[in-house]
């Protein structure tokens, strides 16, 4: 079961010139003597505490060398990238069904959270991140720890979580896009949305 982002929205009123008073109360609706603030917020269920040495990270994947990027496709050797979250709650069971399953093991009311990378998208290949400054050639690519590759926008497979701490690994690397390379330093953003189901 998905846990809700619940909206909420809080009206405030602002009442201005001094202290209310009865007779204040008469000239609510003359003009210039009352005013009002609209607050609005949202309100989030997370069953998880993102630790604060993951809500904003650099991370260095060094200096690479030009002939390492000789053709398209090539790619640096991956750095890891580990997302922390603590409190997590971690509530599944095992249950084997012989007959409907064949002896398959089935994950039942287990707690599992997906990430949702944002950023922008390489021009030249929408699977991976652009990269600003003075380098070309090369765009981000960010993958799960087993490899499989985190598309901009696109939701990941769900990961089950366990009781306590856990940590979501990704892998960032550059690769070799089909544009002419030139060197330079780079950076790009990425934000990272988490959904537990």
């Amino acid at each position: 079961m998905k846990q809700g982002f619940g909206r909420t929205t809080l009206m405030l009123w602002l009442l201005t010139v001094g202290a209310v008073s009865v007779a204040g109360a008469a000239n609510w609706d003359t003009d210039g003597l009352n005013g009002g603030i609209r607050a609005t917020g949202t309100l989030v269920a997370s069953p998880c505490v993102l630790l604060p040495e993951s809500a904003e990270q650099e991370i260095d994947l060094g200096s690479t060398v030009a002939w390492g990027l000789d053709k398209p496709g090539d790619a640096t050797t991956p750095v890891l990238v580990y997302i922390k979250l603590d409190g997590c709650p971690g509530e599944y069971q095992f249950m084997r069904d012989h007959q409907r399953m064949r002896s398959s093991t089935v994950l039942t009311g287990q707690s599992a959270v997906k990430m949702t990378l944002y950023g922008e998208v390489e021009p030249t290949d929408g699977r991976f991140f652009r990269i600003h400054g003075g380098v070309t050639g090369v765009a981000l690519r960010l993958s799960e720890r087993s490899g499989e590759l985190l598309r901009p926008g696109i939701q990941s497979r769900p990961q089950i979580l366990t009781p306590g701490r856990n940590d979501l690994v990704m892998q960032a690397q550059l690769w070799r896009t089909t544009t002419p390379l030139m060197a330079g330093e780079w950076r790009s953003v990425v934000n990272i949305g988490l959904e537990y189901e």
